[in-house]
């Protein structure tokens, strides 16, 4: 399994629409706001190419500028 703590930064977003992202096979678990009109999330995902395909499915999402990967942890 693999984790990451994830940045995303744009206009308008919402907890709401990040959370209605569909993922495959990665798990959202954690929105929370920051001040600059960004959202911080934590998702779990069984593989490293699955997490990467989470992040490429949030910077589709209408209004994201961008997706920053700020932290990982792997464990097995």
């Amino acid at each position: 399994m693999i984790e990451g703590l994830i940045l995303i930064e744009g206009e308008n977003l919402s907890g709401e629409t990040l959370g209605s992202v569909s993922l495959g096979n990665a798990l959202q678990l954690v929105v929370g706001s920051v001040p600059a009109g960004g959202m911080i999330l934590h998702v779990a995902a069984d593989s490293p190419a699955y997490l990467s395909a989470a992040l490429l499915e949030f910077a589709q999402v209408p209004g994201v500028t961008k997706v920053l990967t700020l932290a990982l942890q792997t464990s097995r």
